[in-house]
């Protein structure tokens, strides 16, 4: 889509109280270099505290009620965005066709270990609310419909906030859902829910891939050398690997 140089873009982060360089230099190089690409990035907001859904249910209220920027950029605090990654999701987001377009990063359904298997944090619906399905392989610099995805890189326009709204009723729409065990419902695959009930289409474009950091960086090099060696059994596969995951990990 060819955006108006008057659309403006809020970046919104929630963090503990402090944030990595990496995070911040990401962060500050997106918006020095965004007016090059005719790129309005007008203001930031950010929500510090230790509960994630509150969190990013205050970021969005926030953003929803006192800001009057188009769209919002959630970027988590351990990620490391670029101008580049930016431009691909702004080239691609529509707020008529493509209101919510995310990047991609890699998590590990594994405990930290010396070698952790990397999945896209994109998935679809599996039936059982409990359960969704990784996207993965990954497929190479494409934009595809998903149903759920992890929040931390998400660009999305202010049209949804009504109909997501709606759909939530009294009820936050970062809504996190328990039960017994691992029956577990994290609050950015709600908010995805949400997003599908009200009839809203969530994109992932494949090649806007950024570092997630760990005990290393997730990236998309290492996404590749990983599945690589598996396949060509120079790595030996440690653990349970698999196409499903469940619905806590954002």
């Amino acid at each position: 889509m060819t955006h108006s140089v008057k659309e403006r873009i809020t970046i919104g982060w929630c963090d503990g109280g402090t944030v990595e360089g990496r995070f911040m230099s990401g962060v500050t190089n997106v918006i020095i270099e965004s007016p090059k690409e005719n790129i309005n990035i007008v203001n930031t907001i950010r929500v510090t505290g230790n509960q994630i859904a509150r969190q990013r249910q205050s970021l969005w209220d926030f953003w929803a009620d006192s800001s009057d920027s188009e769209w919002l950029l959630w970027v988590d605090s351990d990620i490391v965005v670029t101008p580049s990654v930016l431009k691909k999701l702004w080239e691609v987001a529509d707020k008529k066709t493509k209101p919510v377009v995310t990047g991609v990063y890699f998590v590990s359904n594994q405990t930290e270990q010396s070698l952790m298997e990397p999945v896209p944090a994109i998935y679809m619906e599996t039936g059982d609310m409990y359960r969704t399905k990784l996207i993965h392989p990954l497929p190479e610099d494409k934009v595809i419909p998903v149903d759920v995805a992890g929040f931390g890189l998400m660009l999305m326009h202010r049209s949804i906030i009504e109909p997501v709204r709606a759909i939530a009723g009294e009820f936050s729409v970062f809504g996190e859902n328990q039960q017994a065990k691992d029956k577990f419902v994290s609050e950015d695959v709600s908010f995805c829910r949400k997003l599908k009930q009200a009839g809203i289409q969530l994109y992932a474009h494949t090649g806007a891939t950024v570092q997630h950091m760990k005990t290393f960086s997730f990236d998309n090099n290492y996404y590749k050398v990983y599945w690589n060696g598996i396949e060509t059994d120079f790595i030996r596969k440690p653990g349970r690997g698999g196409s499903e995951s469940n619905t806590s990990e954002g």
